[in-house]
């Protein structure tokens, strides 16, 4: 549990309550450690206290609320940012990425009707990240943000895909759809830019580049399936992505870092009407400045939230292409710690260390 921002995480005992109308109660196999959960334990993105954490979680079902059929005790489950209730109008225009209860579980952190199921022993409400809240040994979460798949797979490694592999492989396959030929340069090699670059390899991108600092994050994207590294530190980033690409720039730029300017050289990446893709998350009170002229040449930016998914039909997805070899998830996991740790990890994450850390509950 996180008390105040800028503060380490404490292990904690707290009450959880049953699942109410449209809920399930999942005992939770494992998490993985995500940058937007960085994010609000530094205070870039804000959120109320208390809070459990955690938003990249799988786990098994445990319980049922009343009005779920599609699930039962046992079935094996990984846990989506948004409900997809199904009911508002993004949903009904397929865009379950937008749901607006997910807006409600993010901005808010309660449950979908106002209140939270998380409390101290003393009484006080705790609040939960997306609803999820996979820091703890168990979650109680909306019943269309639990995504059954098979008794097979593997919760220690498809945990990545309720997040981080959602939002970047997604961001190539379904907010852009990268085509056989495309060239493509990712901003950024955490758990979403690996999963970006994954995504372009499976779309059949011609020319994947790598942009980032760490070497051994430039090394395991090239095991990802990037076609070249660039070291932003020692090399101007938007010329050697126009280099390398011929000299045009790339069809399809990814930021995957969240900071304006490297937004802002994403722009200076792309070719005439190619095309610039936020996935990660600045500060909501910043702003992204952008030379007009590349308005003339039909340039395009455009944020990517969730990988533009429907969650009931791309997390089975990735979970197949997992399987089949397509998807890298072990290789993308750096560590596999006891919740004990995660002070550490997070620490290692600000210093970016790894790609990503995944909690192992049991």
């Amino acid at each position: 549990m996180l008390r105040e921002v800028g503060k380490p995480f404490q292990i904690e005992e707290l009450e959880l309550a049953a699942p109410k109308q449209d809920e399930v109660l999942v005992r939770t196999v494992a998490s993985g450690i995500c940058h937007s959960d960085y994010s609000i334990a530094h205070g870039v993105l804000r959120a109320p206290m208390p809070i459990v954490l955690g938003h990249e979680g799988a786990g098994v079902v445990e319980a049922v609320g009343p009005g779920v059929t599609h699930l039962k005790p046992g079935d094996k489950v990984i846990g989506s940012l948004t409900p997809s209730c199904g009911e508002c109008a993004m949903c009904k225009e397929h865009k379950h990425f937008m749901c607006v209860q997910m807006g409600a579980l993010l901005n808010n952190c309660t449950y979908i009707d106002g209140t939270t199921r998380h409390k101290t022993l003393e009484g006080q409400d705790v609040y939960a990240m997306c609803g999820l809240a996979s820091f703890g040994s168990h979650m109680v979460m909306p019943a269309g943000s639990a995504i059954k798949v098979p008794h097979d797979t593997a919760l220690e490694s498809t945990c990545l895909i309720g997040c981080g592999v959602t939002t970047g492989a997604g961001a190539a396959l379904n907010t852009v759809k990268v085509k056989p030929g495309d060239a493509v340069a990712v901003v950024g090699c955490g758990g979403v830019g690996l999963s970006i670059i994954q995504g372009a390899r499976i779309g059949g991108a011609s020319i994947i580049i790598a942009v980032d600092p760490m070497p051994e994050k430039r090394e395991l994207a090239l095991r990802m399936g990037a076609t070249h590294t660039v070291n932003p530190f020692e090399e101007n980033p938007m010329a050697s992505v126009r280099k390398i690409s011929g000299g045009l720039g790339v069809h399809y730029a990814f930021e995957a870092l969240g900071r304006v300017e490297t937004m802002e050289q994403c722009w200076g990446m792309i070719r005439p009407t190619g095309r610039a893709v936020i996935v990660g998350i600045a500060a909501l009170n910043q702003s992204v400045r952008l030379s007009a002229a590349g308005l003339l040449a039909e340039y395009e930016i455009q944020g990517s939230c969730y990988g533009s998914s429907s969650p009931a039909v791309d997390i089975p997805r990735f979970v197949e292409l997992y399987k089949k070899g397509d998807l890298l998830l072990d290789e993308m996991i750096t560590q596999r710690i006891r919740l004990t740790d995660i002070n550490r990890a997070f620490e290692e994450m600000g210093r970016g260390v790894g790609a990503r850390s995944v909690i192992m509950y049991g």
